[in-house]
């Protein structure tokens, strides 16, 4: 529950932002101010979210919901330099995100900080998210955000990122022993054209100090608490190291557009089986107003088309949680979804999907489906 003093905290924050925002009247727009090349610009976004379960025995039902407010600022000095600080607001508490300095020189960075781990499809970003949230599979065998030091080299036809993390979780109390994580992430594009794109890469991961993990995901959808919406959960333990793999392909052909990840997570124990995770999603999408999707070279990842487009799109999703005699449970879901981009800030989404949980998981086997809305502010 989140606190009053964390409520003030967030109110005041959000008030000093504010008010420089209609002071510099300049949103996503960098402002100039001091020397040595000192320049800002305010960043948030905020979602309004609303969906309605229907065919499930568990009589979820529907709500309506502020989701994801955030607020931060981008900074660059000195040529070279580079900030970011974000905080965000959800599930009732205050929580830090991107929270980093870069150090820039050519094709090449260094980043300290809290940062996501090349690793998984988090790293996009919920705005440029084709559908409103990743897949289960993602959720469930990707990564979150870390405390640690990135290094990243960009090229036309590939990308290299790579670094060395704190496996603890820098938003609890703190703690010793929190055990360290290497990723690298290699990406080959060896066609790279206007409307044309092949995007291949591979990311291995490596993890060890942590005795006891859990893996669990459930429904796409942020109306859920992460306690109601565990569909599946396995709780490992007896854990002495954890490898990663995540195996990723994007295409692009005119107004088509095509994203494919398979995870892997293999935890060696001691005095017990070793297990292993595994999950994969493949989604497709076709621009029917506009001209094309967009796609960074810079960091390798699909962002929002121009204003005015759009899409459709369909997502097959599975994960599969059950091996050495844990039972975490194994489901599917089928998404479909419409995205309209209303102009640069305002985007519009609506998803629809079929969940198929197996008789394995935690909540017990069960069908139903999901339709939701989201208008999405963002700068």
């Amino acid at each position: 529950m989140l606190t009053h003093l964390g409520l003030r905290f967030f109110l005041l924050f959000s008030c000093i932002f504010l008010s420089s925002f209609f002071i510099s009247l300049s949103a996503q727009e960098f402002v100039k101010g001091g020397a040595n090349g000192f320049e800002w610009r305010l960043i948030g976004r905020v979602f309004f979210d609303g969906g309605y379960f229907f065919n499930d025995t568990t009589d979820l039902g529907s709500s309506f919901q502020v989701n994801d407010i955030r607020l931060g600022t981008q900074i660059r000095f000195l040529e070279h330099w580079e900030a970011k600080i974000e905080l965000g607001y959800g599930d009732s508490k205050i929580s830090m995100k991107d929270i980093f300095l870069t150090y820039k020189f050519g094709e090449q960075a260094v980043r300290v900080g809290y940062q996501y781990e090349p690793f998984g499809n988090s790293r996009v970003g919920t705005t440029n998210f084709r559908f409103m949230t990743n897949a289960a599979s993602d959720k469930a065998l990707g990564n979150s955000r870390k405390l640690g030091v990135g290094y990243s080299y960009n090229h036309q036809w590939f990308n290299f990122m790579g670094g060395i993390y704190s496996d603890g979780d820098v938003q609890k109390s703190k703690s010793l022993d929190q055990g360290y994580s290497l990723a690298a992430k290699l990406i080959g594009r060896p066609l790279l054209k206007d409307k044309k794109l092949v995007h291949l890469s591979v990311a291995p991961r490596f993890s060890s100090g942590q005795e006891t993990i859990t893996f669990n995901a459930g429904i796409p959808t942020d109306l859920l608490t992460k306690d109601d919406n565990s569909y599946v959960e396995a709780k490992v333990d007896q854990v002495i190291n954890q490898w990663k793999l995540d195996l990723e392909m994007i295409l692009l052909y005119n107004k088509w557009y095509f994203q494919g990840q398979y995870f892997l997570a293999h935890l060696n124990r001691f005095q017990a089986d070793n297990y292993n995770g595994k999950g994969w999603y493949g989604q497709i999408g076709y621009m029917i107003l506009g001209a094309k999707h967009n796609y960074n070279a810079a960091t390798g990842m699909i962002v929002n088309p121009a204003p005015k487009s759009l899409e459709v799109l369909c997502r097959y999703n599975m994960i599969d949680l059950n091996d050495a005699g844990i039972r975490g449970g194994r489901l599917t879901d089928i998404s479909l979804g419409m995205n309209y981009f209303i102009n640069k800030y305002v985007a519009a989404k609506i998803n629809y999907t079929h969940m198929m949980v197996g008789n394995s998981s935690p909540k017990g086997g069960d069908d139903f489906d999901l339709i939701q809305a989201r208008l999405q502010f963002s700068f």
